[in-house]
Order: structure tokens, then sequence, then C-alpha cells
């Protein structure tokens, strides 16, 4: 088994994204209005001060794409010139036009056969739709067919968020929650059992809310049919550390999950290598029953990827 130190949760930025979605509205996306810049020299610089050996790129959220099929193309083919380019520092999640489903098909056959993906990320919502949703199932079944690790990231929520906190800070565990109940209520995860999925940042608010879940599950006949064990369906996803190393949110999380489906991640570039550092600290500290991180900084994601 591989000792390698595994970062699943690696954003980049080449230029030819930024350029064709433009810094303004990357800008308006963060909580303090500025989109950190990118460079693989930074990316590995950050990758070294924290020991980590490899992190898998994936493109992050982000304002509605044009031409989405053409940039994410690039976008992918991008990742894997880095690939090649720097060997066993980078994997990659690759990247799907979605809500164009024939499109996605296409590229999951392009980047599985040609480019020898990892996995592909995919957003908690597209125009409203969340990822249980029957519009989405020709792209679960063909992801089940292959196997396939499928990143699930947070986004904008379809809803006017309110002036509370810039939707980063709170919606977007909102959403993660929102989107893994809706893969487990209708029976994606049930049915499509040969797709790993991995739920960003401790999976939101999910952990709190599975006994509450369950029990809504048991009170509707058709959803509890199609669910079978809520604990199971839950248990069976994966859920990476990025911005929730701390003791409450591991203690909770190592209440649900298998202790094999706990993955490293550091959310960089939007998180700073500050925080990153100060992230690092908390997780060589941490002492939670069912969380052992020997596994959760490498073990787990080397079986998962196949490293």
């Amino acid at each position: 088994m591989s000792k390698r130190k595994i970062d699943t949760h690696h954003h980049f930025l080449p230029k030819l994204y930024v350029d064709a979605v433009g810094l303004d509205l990357l800008n308006a996306a963060m909580p303090g209005g500025v989109a950190p810049s990118w460079s693989v020299e930074a990316a590995i610089a950050m990758m070294d001060e924290n020991g980590i050996d490899e992190a898998i790129l994936s493109i992050s959220s982000g304002p509605t794409l044009p031409d989405a099929a053409t940039l994410l193309r690039k976008c992918n083919d991008y990742a894997a010139d880095l690939r090649a380019r720097h060997t066993g520092r980078f994997g990659s999640f690759a990247s799907l036009p979605l809500p164009d489903v024939d499109a996605a098909l296409k590229e999951v056959s392009y980047s599985v056969d040609q480019l020898k993906v990892d996995g592909f990320i995919v957003f908690t919502n597209y125009n409203g739709l969340y990822l249980g949703d029957p519009h989405f199932r020709p792209l679960w079944e063909e992801l089940d067919r292959r196997g396939a690790v499928v990143f699930v990231h947070p986004n904008q929520p379809p809803h006017e968020v309110p002036p509370v906190a810039p939707a980063s800070v709170l919606e977007y565990p909102f959403e993660t929650t929102r989107t893994a109940a809706s893969l487990v209520i209708s029976g994606v995860v049930n049915r499509f059992r040969n797709i790993r999925f991995i739920l960003s940042h401790a999976g939101g608010t999910l952990p709190f809310l599975v006994p509450r879940l369950a029990l809504s599950i048991s009170m509707m006949p058709e959803a509890a049919e199609r669910v079978g064990d809520t604990h199971a369906a839950v248990r069976s996803f994966y859920f990476d550390t990025a911005l929730a190393a701390g003791n409450a949110p591991l203690s909770a999380l190592a209440q649900v999950a298998d202790p094999d489906h706990i993955l490293f991640g550091t959310d960089f570039p939007f998180a700073p290598t500050s925080a990153i550092r100060q992230f690092g600290k908390v997780l060589d500290d941490i002492r939670i029953p069912g969380v052992e991180m020997k596994k959760v900084y490498g073990e787990n994601a080397a079986r998962l990827l196949g490293r």
C-alpha cells in the first residue's frame, strides 16, 4: 500500500480557464472579493511545504461557462499535460459539461479512454437540478459501468443567498448536504453501487443530520424502498477533510463514515497556504476513534485511486 500523502481536493486555475470565465466573475465568488492566483510552481511549493506527494487536480465550481464542452476539454487536456510533465505529483478529476448529459458522456469516454483520468468532478446542482434528479441517470449508468470515482463539489445554490455570509461560508456546506440527500433519497447511491462518490468538506452538514434523514426516509414508504438502509447508503460515501480539520466536524464524521472512506484534502488555492498549514497542524494532532490519520493522509486515497 502506498505511503504517499495524497490531496484529493486540490484545484487548478489554468490561464485559458480564467480568460474564458473572466476574473471579475471569479472574484465575485470569493468571500474577500479576490480570487486566488494559481501556478503549477505555487502548487508544488505548497505541496512540498506540507509534505504532500500528489494532488488530484480539479476545476472548482464557477459561473456558467461559455462553450463549456470545448473549454472543459482544454482544461482536461491541460491537467493531463501537467501529469505527464510532473510524474507522480498530479492526478486529475476531469470536468464534465453538465447539465448537457450527451456532451458529458462524450467527455467521459474521452477522459477515461484517452487521458486515463482518476475520476470526475461534478457540482451539487445544475440550474437547480440536484444530482439525484432523473436528468442525470444516463450519466450515472455509464459511470457505474466504468466503476468511476465522482468528486462532488458545492456550487452556488439556485436561490438567492441570504445576506448573512458569502455563499462559500454557509451555502456550500448546505449544498453538499442537499445533493447528498438527493443521491440517497432518489436511490442513486443504492442503485449505482460501482460509483464511488466523494463528498467535499466532510460532507457539509450531512454527518450531523443522518439520524434526522434516516427517520424521515422511514416515514416515506416509496423512498424507503429505493434507499434501503439509510445509514449504509451514507456509509458508502467518501469524505474529504478540506476546510473541516477539527475535532467537532471529524468527530461527527467518524460516527457515520467508513474509516477507510475519509480522505485528505486542502482546497488549494481557495484555501491559502497559511490556512492549509494550520489545518495540517490540527490534523496531525487528531485523536478521534475511527479517524486514523495514516489512512486519511494517503492509504485510503491510494486504494481508491489505484496507486
